[in-house]
């Protein structure tokens, strides 16, 4: 296997593996274990069926860690926390849509399946993504704040851990 794709399947499982357990460790001690945000009488479904949801925004990290951990090496501290944020603001952007498309999956599994469903799934799972995703992720503190701070050193371990193996194989 090649650099290339070691690197990105290291952000990809990496990014999986911490976020999972981090969501269970707070799962454990929240109240209600309550770990997401939700609005008021929103149906839960990234509480009921957590891991898929997790696992889109950790997709789309791995495809921006691993085309930006170059840049991201060569860059000072600040701009390296800057970057993260950057990254942390593409990968929602990126991943609301899909994570919308999801929540309508899981309402049609309990009966709510419309005559135009891929449509409807297509057009509002992405609108209410992108609308409601964004605030949902904020309203998931602290698991939002210990994400970004394991996105920061995820990128930075992965950067300098594929940059060294590039040097040794050249």
């Amino acid at each position: 296997m090649n650099t290339t794709t070691q690197r990105l399947f290291f952000y990809w499982i990496g990014s999986l593996v911490l976020a999972v357990v981090g969501y269970y460790l707070l799962w454990l001690v929240m109240p209600r274990h309550g770990v997401f945000g939700s609005w008021y009488r929103m149906p839960l479904y990234h509480w009921g069926y957590p891991i898929p949801f997790i696992a889109i925004p950790c997709f789309f990290y791995g495809l921006l860690a691993h085309s930006l951990a170059a840049y991201f090496l060569k860059q000072n501290q600040p701009n390296r926390i800057f970057l993260t944020l950057v990254i942390i603001i593409l990968t929602m952007l990126l991943s609301a849509p899909f994570g919308g498309m999801l929540w309508h999956f899981y309402d049609m599994k309990l009966g709510h399946f419309p005559i135009n469903w891929l449509s409807k799934m297509v057009k509002l799972g992405t609108a209410w993504g992108l609308e409601l995703g964004g605030p949902i992720i904020l309203f998931s503190f602290p698991y939002n704040l210990l994400g970004a701070i394991c996105c920061f050193y995820l990128t930075q371990m992965g950067a300098e851990r594929f940059s060294n193996k590039k040097k040794v194989q050249e």
